[in-house]
């Protein structure tokens, strides 16, 4: 009997694969709605309220406070939300910073603020100890004045390294142009607004605006409800309710025709385009998901998409260009964008213009679609893996206000979408007829682009999208040689052209000794620096900290041969390094420039910083491009900007600003010198300087024994 049944199973099983026609795809079946459940909020007496993910796979438990206050304009004191954020993790008034870093670290545990809450994980076991630290930064931070100088110091730094990131120049005119002055998405931290905001203001911002009423608490973990309640009312509770805060409407200027503006980086061999403009799109709106769909067939990364189809696999303008489509409660936004070589910058505008109008105007292709839908499945699908993510929906739809099943519905909505729903959504939402055409990249490809503009104009901005001001003429008679003449004059302090040689036969070697202070770090640079006739130079940085004294760098140069140190890396000057050293630069490069036959020198004309007018002057060598600012009134240098490439041959920018000059043993010199390095801040202040009528230093040949224990006792 047994064999029976086996033999009648093998022939049924044959017959079933025999009917199977294998080259025929099956229908794909509809998205089921996924079974998620959204946890009602808890909310407690304070007004805190408090969602729950229980999550028992692993004995960890996370906290993330979310304060939804409104957004309000900040004005002069732009960026304090960021300063208050960092602050906020400074420690306690119980526990100092070192300390408190030192019990998260035992625990294994993550912490870390930001200007709307904090974050907070450890193994359940130390769930009490991370509480009773958590409720320490909500009762009473420390803000120690120390925290925020440093913090304030970094600040400076970044901001320092807007001059070398073509996309942060990018973000900020974008958000500018998009937004308006009068908008809180339109504000952009400044050198000046950060040096306006105080302890004071920080600690305003947070009596104001941290305030249990306008937070969401997500537990996500191995926790039950009851420990819930028990470690809210532990360690929360005593968190006081503050006054409530009203919401503000904002308007936002439309954007009327097409409006390019251009944002000058000097140097750059490429271009940073963002086409962009501000879309009428809150959270949850029933054409948010049609949007997503609409944006992944456009450009939202993969390489189907149309922008980095056409742009990179067609046209070979780029390595990369995107989309993106966002919703936001006070107004969402639309960029498509990328990076793209000088002489393409003005194709690659056509192009992005022309797949906007494209999608905007013709349905899109049954696979398009198809994959697109797939793709955003199989990514929601992923996505639920993690708890975190349902605790994001969960606060999402309380934040909202969305329905209790937007989430749970959400693969169905997408499989819902059609052809004829997403170009009446690009019709509705995209505006290729008005948008903003931000660009950053070198001057020279900037008039390329006014065609695009709707008054035929470029609307040239700076790092923060304030208007600059388009060079002036310079006065009937004023050359760069006269700038260069009337400058080393006034350095060497001489009244004609006699006096030059007996200057610089007395003043045959300068010597200087530098500080600055490195506030970030807690440590001092202190910078030995040496120049002498037939091109002498020398230069040693020392820099001073808690951990003790560590030589930075060392640079010396004979007249004929020399060399560095940084680091374990020595280089020994050859080739056209050693030659490019030999040429004459004492004590100033700029009575040489006219001899020099690999220099060109333009004088661009009169640029208005500050309201301060200055003399531009283009400098070109086989290195590097340079820009120097000679006051107008004064004739002294005040701003070199040199740009050119390491050797990795990627662009490099050194900002070097000048001011307080002073005399010094018959030379007028500046005093302070501000270094910005790709970013890295350095404000040195001469503590010493030395005019000597004869060259004596041993540094030129690379001896720097004294120069160690004289930087060594200060």
């Amino acid at each position: 009997m047994k064999k029976l049944i086996l033999i009648l199973s093998i022939i049924l099983t044959s017959n079933l694969f025999a009917q199977l026609d294998r080259s025929i795809v099956p229908d794909a079946q509809p998205n089921p709605e996924i079974k998620i459940e959204i946890p009602e909020p808890l909310t407690f007496g304070n007004g805190l309220k408090v969602i729950m993910v229980e999550n028992h796979k692993l004995p960890k438990v996370s906290f993330q406070l979310y304060v939804d206050y409104p957004n309000e304009m900040e004005g002069d004191i732009a960026g304090v939300s960021s300063i208050f954020g960092e602050l906020l993790g400074s420690g306690t008034q119980r526990t100092p910073k070192d300390v408190f870093d030192e019990k998260i670290d035992y625990m294994g545990a993550t912490f870390s603020t930001y200007a709307r809450g904090f974050y907070a994980s450890s193994l359940k076991k130390h769930t009490p100890k991370l509480l009773h630290l958590v409720n320490e930064v909500l009762m009473g931070p420390a803000f120690p004045q120390e925290e925020f100088d440093r913090i304030v110091a970094q600040s400076e730094s970044s901001l320092a390294a807007i001059a070398s990131d073509a996309g942060t120049m990018s973000n900020n005119v974008s958000s500018v142009v998009n937004y308006g002055a009068n908008h809180p998405y339109g504000e952009v931290m400044t050198e000046t607004t950060l040096a306006n905001i105080t302890l004071e203001d920080v600690k305003e911002y947070h009596q104001r605006f941290f305030i249990p009423n306008h937070a969401y608490l997500v537990i996500v973990g191995d926790i039950t409800k009851d420990e819930v309640k028990s470690y809210v009312n532990e360690y929360f509770s005593t968190w006081k309710k503050g006054e409530a805060l009203n919401s503000t409407d904002f308007a936002v200027p439309p954007a009327k025709g097409k409006n390019v503006y251009f944002v000058n980086k000097p140097g750059a061999v490429q271009s940073v385009i963002n086409i962009t403009h501000t879309v009428e799109l809150t959270p949850g709106h029933e054409d948010e998901i049609k949007l997503k769909v609409l944006n992944q067939i456009l450009g939202g990364g993969s390489f189907s998409a149309r922008l980095l189809s056409n742009l990179r696999e067609d046209k070979a303008y780029t390595y990369g260009c995107y989309s993106s489509i966002s919703s936001n409660q006070l107004i969402g936004s639309f960029t498509a964008g990328g990076n793209f070589r000088n002489e393409v910058t003005d194709s690659a505008v056509v192009q992005i213009l022309a797949e906007i109008v494209r999608i905007s105007d013709v349905e899109v292709l049954d696979t398009e679609l198809d994959l697109v839908k797939k793709s955003m499945t199989g990514a929601f699908a992923r996505s639920l893996e993690n708890p975190q993510t349902v605790a994001r929906f969960a606060l999402n739809t309380v934040r909202y206000n969305l329905p209790s099943d937007y989430y749970a519905t959400y693969l169905q909505k997408l499989e819902r979408v059609t052809k004829q729903e997403l170009i009446l959504a690009a019709s509705e939402y995209l505006s290729p007829e008005n948008l903003n055409i931000v660009v950053v990249g070198n001057e020279d490809i900037a008039e390329k682009l006014a065609g695009f503009d709707v008054d035929g104009k470029v609307a040239y901005k700076n790092y923060y999208g304030e208007d600059v001001e388009r060079l002036k003429d310079v006065e009937s008679g004023v050359t760069a040689e006269s700038i260069f003449k009337n400058y080393y004059m006034k350095t060497l302090m001489a009244s004609n052209d006699e006096e030059i040689a007996s200057k610089l036969k007395a003043a045959q070697q300068i010597e200087t000794i530098s500080k600055a202070e490195l506030k970030a770090y807690s440590a001092t640079i202190l910078m030995y620096s040496a120049e002498a006739a037939s091109n002498k130079t020398a230069a040693y940085l020392l820099i001073k900290s808690p951990m003790g004294n560590q030589v930075g760098q060392k640079e010396w140069f004979d007249g004929t041969q020399g060399g560095n140190v940084a680091g374990p890396v020595v280089t020994v000057y050859e080739g056209e390094e050693l030659e490019d050293k030999k040429k004459p630069n004492y004590p100033v490069n700029q009575i040489y420039y006219k001899d020099d036959a690999t220099v060109t020198v333009t004088l661009m004309g009169i640029s208005t910083v500050e309201d301060v007018d200055y003399y531009k002057i283009k400098i070109v060598d086989e290195e590097s491009t340079v820009l120097e600012f000679y006051d107008v009134k004064t004739g002294m240098l005040m701003m070199s900007e040199t740009y050119g490439t390491n050797d990795k041959d990627e662009p490099t920018t050194v900002i070097v600003k000048f001011d307080n000059y002073e005399e010094y043993s018959g030379l007028y010199l500046p005093k302070n010198t501000s270094i910005n390095n790709e970013g890295q801040l350095f404000e040195f202040e001469v503590i010493s300087r030395k005019i000597s009528k004869k060259i004596k230093s041993k540094a030129f040949t690379g001896n720097f024994k004294k120069v160690d224990k004289v930087l060594g006792k200060l």
